[in-house]
């Protein structure tokens, strides 16, 4: 016979499943190089602003890796509040030593980090002396869940100095970020009554 109790747990079991292929979807790029508008020998840290248009999941930062493989050298990349807090960061080796290669951008994996929908955040990474970023229009994309709003660098050399905002057309890319989209408050809620139905099911 089935009753209530058996409804609700299968529709539970369809809930995790569905919240299981969300969590083991493919990892976003915040922004892809589309080829174009290299710029080297820079002396600031450069990066861009921008706001969430979702609750954001940072699993990895990156730099742009052009020309031969591997950088010239060591990058540091960071992500800041509006208030210029600096949220995460990561140190990216010369070479080949990230963590994963994808897509001419190299990353390091962090602790994962929550960017919140409609809030306004910059990245920013070091040292273009040798290695090269993208820089003018049509030279990235960005994912539609980051609107891309100013170009970003630093008054020094490092990410941590004073940093200014410029406004243009969006197109530069020296730092980057692998994200997924957080899950809703109520697909967590769901999941958490689907482990209960579970539980209760199986006494």
């Amino acid at each position: 016979m089935i009753t209530r109790t058996t409804l609700f747990a299968a529709t539970a079991v369809v809930a995790l499943s569905c919240l299981a292929s969300t969590a083991s979807a493919n990892l976003v790029h915040a922004a892809s190089w589309t080829g174009e508008g290299v710029e080297s020998n820079y002396n600031k840290a450069v990066g861009w602003q921008f706001t969430a248009k979702s609750d954001l999941d940072v699993t990895h930062l990156g730099v742009l890796d052009l020309g031969e493989a591997g950088l010239s050298d060591r990058h540091d990349v960071g992500i800041f509040n509006s208030e210029g807090d600096l949220l995460v960061s990561t140190s990216i080796p010369s070479g080949l030593n990230g963590s994963l290669m994808l897509d001419s951008m190299i990353y390091n994996s962090i602790g994962l980090v929550t960017l919140q929908k409609d809030e306004t955040y910059y990245i920013l990474a070091d040292n273009w002396t040798q290695d090269s970023f993208s820089y003018g229009w049509d030279t990235v994309e960005y994912s539609n869940d980051i609107e891309w709003l100013k170009f970003s660098e630093t008054t020094g050399g490092s990410i941590l100095d004073s940093v200014l905002h410029f406004d243009g057309q969006p197109g530069n890319l020296g730092p980057g970020f692998l994200y997924r989209v957080a899950p809703s408050p109520g697909a967590l809620a769901l999941l958490g009554l689907a482990g209960v139905a579970s539980r209760r099911r199986r006494r």
